[in-house]
C-alpha cells in the first residue's frame, strides 16, 4: 500500500481530514529520518504543541465536569488522562505504528515511543484547523463525555 493510501486510511481512523496533508506527514515522521537532511521536519515540534493543547482541553473538561474537585484531585485526574499509558492506548487504537515513517536505523516493531505521536497528531490538527477541531479529536479519542447540562453549567458549553 502506498503512502497516500496509508495517510487516507489514518485520517478515516482518527476521524479528521487534513486540509494540509503535509502537517500529517510531519506529525508521523520520526526524527531518525534526519540522517541525510537535518532540515526535514519531524513530529517533535508538533508533539510539543499537542502536549499543551491536550493538557488545556483535558483541564477544561475536568474543571467543568468535576465542580467539587480541588486542584490536587483535578491534577491527578488530568495526569491519568494524559500520561504515556493512556496515550499508548490511543496510539494502539489508531494503529499509529503502521503509519510512522522511520529512518533505516529504527525497527518499527521494537520502537516503544509510538505514544509520543499522539500529541504530534493533536498539534497538527490544531495548526490545520484550530482549537475546535482539536477538542473534537481529543473528545473522540479519549471518549470524553460531559456530565453537565446547559442548565447546571450556566448555559456554557466548554467542549463542543
Amino acid at each position: 500500500m502506498n503512502r497516500a493510501e496509508l495517510l487516507r486510511r489514518f485520517q478515516v481512523t482518527c476521524g479528521y481530514t487534513f486540509k494540509n496533508i503535509r502537517l500529517l506527514e510531519e506529525a508521523l515522521t520520526h526524527d531518525s529520518n534526519r540522517v541525510n537532511d537535518n532540515s526535514l521536519p519531524t513530529y517533535q515540534r508538533l508533539e510539543f504543541l499537542g502536549d499543551s493543547v491536550l493538557n488545556l482541553v483535558v483541564s477544561e473538561y475536568l474543571f467543568h465536569n468535576y465542580p467539587g474537585a480541588d486542584e490536587g484531585e483535578l491534577s491527578k485526574k488530568r495526569e491519568k488522562l494524559t500520561d504515556s499509558t493512556k496515550q499508548a492506548q490511543i496510539a494502539e487504537k489508531l494503529k499509529l505504528k503502521d503509519h510512522i515513517v522511520f529512518g533505516q536505523g529504527v525497527q518499527r516493531d521494537i520502537y516503544a515511543g509510538h505514544h509520543d505521536f499522539v500529541e504530534s497528531i493533536i498539534g497538527a490538527v490544531y495548526i490545520d484547523s484550530g482549537m475546535d477541531e482539536s477538542k473534537k479529536l481529543i473528545r473522540r479519542l479519549w471518549e470524553l463525555t460531559d456530565s453537565y447540562t446547559p442548565n447546571n453549567a450556566g448555559g456554557y458549553c466548554v467542549i463542543s
